[in-house]
């Protein structure tokens, strides 16, 4: 690591409190640290990573999010080079390779492709030219950031199927939206889909043995004080004031990182500016539920005589089944089983279903569709995220604009992939930009 040295502080004294250990609050307090400024990260969990944390056990490893990355992440991937993973990146050998079930039955799709959608045989040729127009303006737009969705602020003002059929909606970019954010297409901003054409292309790649390896780094080299919730931030004249939920003396510094969920953020900082307090109401999460189940040999998927990586069951064909799709994660598996990772379907309402009886659907509902490993699951996990991933509806993208503009004539930043955008590259992006406002607002401080 090329981070200065620096003694530990006695008082509550500090440049910069980041509040928050998952990604974007470590890589804002990993860049201000780097800077030579003193940090200190509370977190009210017992550890650090929020969602992108993996879970470890003999001979396999669990991922909770943040798995994916491509060349179009170029902010991550700077970062794992600098903390020294960059040789545990590993392709996903089928890479972008989907299935989704449409009325005529499985068929193969890359969503890694720009011709990805001509050559789906789930629509029909005008279904096709309707995407193509679609998308073609989104294209000839060079985002200047592609962790930030405020680089396509232009095409904020309609939602992410407004252009094209409702089948192409149904089976084209629903597959994605639910499969890997928890919500349809209907319900997001086209300046989503606009930046997605631009940073899920070519490989699919994922950080051998986890990505919770660079919270882990991250935060290896911070001063972080767990399980301190915070109740109440202030800006005030002299500096900014953070109070624990504990009680105790309140911790002081000269500048706060938020670096929270935005209900979250809104609920500690009640004194917003009236933007920054506009988007935050705004900002609602996904959710979404999964089961892994480990097998005794590994299951392969295939469509139109492809190998696939995933099948997506969308909104309109799950009808009122459980089950939402399936992604191979056999390479987290030391020996030579198998894991799948089996999410819910968005319509299944998963999370009103009680744990026992979600797992017993998901896995009666596997089988089914493939009678192959009937009889050979041999363990079982699920996982529920209430609070998976912002949703930026249209119209989002400009207040989140008009927020990060207030934003320096203050004390407070925020950070977090509702300041940027809902993949870790936005988690990395936002705690990079939140780090060079902070940054900069010190130095004129003086």
């Amino acid at each position: 690591m090329d981070r200065p040295t620096q003694p530990m502080k006695t008082t509550t004294e500090y440049d910069v409190i980041v509040v928050g250990a998952g990604m974007s609050g470590l890589v804002a307090a990993d860049e201000l640290a780097r800077r030579g400024l003193s940090v200190r990260v509370v977190e009210a969990a017992a550890r650090p990573g929020g969602r992108v944390h993996t879970d470890r056990e003999e001979g396999i490893y669990f991922e909770n999010g943040g798995i994916f990355h491509t060349q179009g992440y170029p902010a991550f991937r700077a970062l794992l080079a600098r903390i020294g993973l960059a040789d545990r990146i590993t392709a996903v050998p089928t890479g972008f390779n989907s299935a989704v079930m449409t009325p005529g039955g499985w068929r193969h799709v890359d969503y890694g492709s720009i011709t990805g959608p001509v050559r789906f045989r789930g629509l029909g040729l005008r279904d096709k030219v309707g995407v193509v127009r679609a998308a073609l303006p989104a294209l000839l737009h060079r985002p200047a950031d592609r962790g930030d969705l405020v680089s396509m602020v232009d095409f904020d003002d309609k939602h992410a199927a407004a252009d094209i059929s409702q089948r192409a909606g149904d089976y084209f970019t629903g597959g994605p939206h639910e499969f890997l954010w928890g919500c349809r297409s209907a319900e997001l901003s086209f300046a989503m889909l606009a930046l997605q054409l631009h940073v899920f292309k070519g490989e699919l790649r994922e950080v051998s043995g986890g990505v919770g390896q660079v919270t882990d780094a991250l935060a290896t080299g911070l001063a972080i004080t767990y399980d301190s919730p915070v109740a109440l931030v202030e800006d005030r004249d002299d500096g900014a004031v953070v109070h624990l939920a504990a009680g105790g003396p309140p911790l002081r510094a000269r500048s706060v990182v938020l670096a929270c969920p935005a209900d979250q953020t809104a609920k500690i900082w009640p004194l917003a500016p009236a933007s920054v307090a506009a988007h935050l109401a705004a900002m609602s999460y996904s959710r979404i539920d999964y089961a892994y189940f480990r097998t005794d040999r590994p299951l392969w998927l295939h469509a139109d005589g492809r190998a696939v990586s995933m099948e997506v069951i969308t909104t309109p064909e799950a009808g009122s089944g459980v089950l939402g799709g399936i992604y191979l994660a056999n390479g987290w598996v030391e020996d030579d089983g198998g894991l799948l990772l089996v999410t819910a379907a968005n319509a299944a309402r998963a999370g009103d279903i009680a744990d026992d009886v979600l797992l017993e659907e998901l896995e009666r509902e596997t089988v089914a569709m493939h009678p192959e490993i009937d009889g050979r699951i041999t363990d079982r996990r699920l996982v529920r995220h209430p609070y998976y991933t912002p949703v930026f509806t249209p119209g989002s993208v400009r207040r989140l604009e008009a927020a990060r503009a207030e934003l320096p004539a203050g004390r407070i930043d925020l950070a977090g992939d509702h300041m940027t955008a809902p993949w870790v590259e936005g988690a990395v992006r936002s705690g990079q930009l939140a780090a060079e406002r902070v940054a900069a607002g010190l130095v004129s401080a003086g």
